[in-house]
Order: structure tokens, then sequence, then C-alpha cells
């Protein structure tokens, strides 16, 4: 805490930067921490270089990457903290333990019911719109599709033009879920 004091409000030479760590109680834009995170910075540009990545990203990229890191990091430390119980004491060791397991059990409960909930409502609630996006096709029929083929016969070819019909526009979205499902898909049709 002294390095952090001496750098923050003395000239002082701050953290080893062989032995980094945050000071977890104030937020990243404290000097001592935005010194830590460009450290981190440049390591992972060096990094990106050597291990020749196939994507470049600029700083801000990577800074901004560090600084959700970060705040996620303070976020589980802070809620390690001893808090204050009913009998206005701070909690014991096993008893943050204890409040962190619960939680913890409490948060997979809930992924796991919303998970089920989620692929039970999925099943049923995308039907009637693939209903609906049948029953559009066979309205409209061959003349109302694109033809994927063009024929070359006997030298001749065959040039097919768009109509614009005034009702393609408001399906075209739909059109389009329907022919990115066949590409993925193909067994489906």
């Amino acid at each position: 805490r002294e390095d952090v004091y001496s750098y923050e409000y003395k000239d002082g030479p701050g953290r080893n930067t062989q032995n980094l760590a945050f000071d977890l109680k104030n937020g990243f834009n404290t000097p001592c921490n935005a010194k830590i995170l460009n450290i981190l910075l440049e390591e992972l540009k060096k990094r990106s270089v050597e291990e020749e990545w196939p994507f470049r990203r600029s700083d801000a990229y990577y800074k901004a990457i560090l600084k959700d890191r970060y705040k996620r990091m303070r976020m589980v430390w802070r809620a390690a903290q001893p808090k204050v119980t009913a009998k206005g004491c701070l909690e014991t060791a096993e008893e943050v333990e204890e409040r962190l397991i619960a939680k913890r059990g409490e948060n997979l409960k809930l992924v796991c019911q919303t998970t089920r909930r989620r692929n039970k409502d999925g099943e049923d609630n995308d039907l009637p719109a693939w209903q609906w996006l049948q029953k559009l096709v066979k309205m409209l029929g061959d003349g109302g599709m694109s033809s994927e083929e063009s024929d070359i016969e006997n030298d001749v070819k065959c040039v097919l033009r768009v109509k614009n019909m005034a009702w393609h526009r408001g399906i075209e979205r739909e059109l389009n879920i329907i022919d990115n499902q066949r590409v993925l898909d193909d067994e489906i049709f």
C-alpha cells in the first residue's frame, strides 16, 4: 500500500513491475492502476507480434478489453470482501466462503432455469412463424420466387429479369431467413 501511495502522491518509483498487483479498492483510472494497464497493453501488443496473431487490433480495442477485465476482477474481489452481519460485526472467512458458495448455487440454479425455459419456449415460439412463411411461399408459388438456375441451351442465354413487386419489399427479410436456413440445413427442405 505504501508503494501505491508514494507513486500517486510523492515521487516514488511505484510498484515492482515483476510483481504487479492492482489497487482494487479504487477504479482503473488511478495513476497506479493506469500504469499497470499500460504495462499489460504493451505486453499484449508484444505477444501479438511474437505469436503472429492473425488479426491486428488497435490500442483502444485492447485497452477496452483490459478495462473490462479489471472491472470484472474488481467486482469479484468486492463480492469476496467481508460484509457486516445482522449482529453488526464483520463476517468471518468461513461465513464469506459460505455466502459465496450459496450465491454461486443461486446463480447456477437461475441459469439452468432460464436455459430450460428458453429452450422450451424457443421450440414453441418460432413454429407459427415458420408455418406462416411456409404458407406464404406456397401462396406465392413459382412465379413469386426467383430462379437460381440460368439455363444455357443451344447457345441461347436465358436472361432472368427481377420484377419488383410492391409486396416484395415488405417480406424481403423473411425470404432471406428462408434462404439462409436452407443454406445452413439443407435437409430441412
